[in-house]
């Protein structure tokens, strides 16, 4: 059993010990984005536009995994709904005996680490499954698709547009008669603009109808949680 002994327990329910609301978007993402609006008009700017999509994807997929296995570590009953839904909720003995005492707090850890988090469609099927939300929409499932391929082509082929690239973008860069294998995929200013704030708004759309979710849950089930577990629910809706 997970026992709080101190004030500071309850960050023990989180990745890093840090809330995951305030570290995405106070740390990571705002570290992120000064990044690129101080250095993007300099010598080498475009480089680091792209380095900046690849991190922002990066950090994203991460807040995703992280979230959900804090949600779990606060409720772990939510496990019933996972497996009830099709999830694997089987865990290695062997982890479980590492984190001994520790395990009921951070079983969420040992779950989520084993799930693909990769895609707007996966994200949507694991948060669904857990706890009824789908964070992506119809259109946004669409824009996050469009920013990993762009992501992809970033990571695999340095931005070199590639004939499957070409393929998929047709409408848009046929227009534009780009050519695979010669023209490259540029990433300006505005473009990561458009992106972090995709992100920034896709992000508080989850914490804010897992918080809301999590709260039915726990009084459709009459579960009452102790305040030091309150506390870390209430961090959902804190970016700071």
């Amino acid at each position: 059993m997970c026992v709080k002994r101190n004030s500071y327990d309850w960050l023990y329910l989180f990745s890093g010990g840090v809330p995951t609301a305030p570290f995405f978007f106070s740390y990571t993402l705002d570290g992120l984005e000064k990044l690129y609006l101080t250095q993007s008009d300099k010598r080498g700017g475009s480089q680091l536009n792209e380095l900046c999509v690849i991190g922002l994807v990066s950090y994203f997929e991460a807040f995703c995994k992280d979230h959900f296995a804090s949600i779990i570590n606060i409720e772990p009953s939510l496990l019933k709904n996972l497996s009830k839904n099709g999830q694997d909720i089987n865990i290695d003995p062997a982890k479980a005996l590492e984190l001994g005492d520790a395990l009921s707090c951070n079983i969420g850890f040992l779950v989520a680490e084993k799930y693909d988090f990769g895609t707007a469609q996966k994200i949507n099927a694991l948060y669904k499954a857990l706890i009824l939300i789908s964070p992506f929409s119809k259109d946004e499932m669409q824009m996050y698709g469009d920013l990993l391929r762009d992501r992809n082509l970033l990571v695999h082929h340095g931005g070199t547009y590639t004939s499957s690239y070409i393929a998929q973008n047709k409408s848009i860069l046929l227009s534009e008669k780009k050519l695979p294998f010669f023209d490259s995929l540029v990433i300006s200013k505005t473009y990561v603009d458009d992106q972090f704030n995709f992100i920034k708004e896709v992000s508080r759309k989850i914490l804010g109808a897992s918080h809301a979710a999590l709260i039915k849950y726990l009084g459709e089930n009459e579960i009452q949680i102790p305040e030091w577990k309150q506390k870390a629910v209430d961090s959902f809706l804190d970016e700071k």
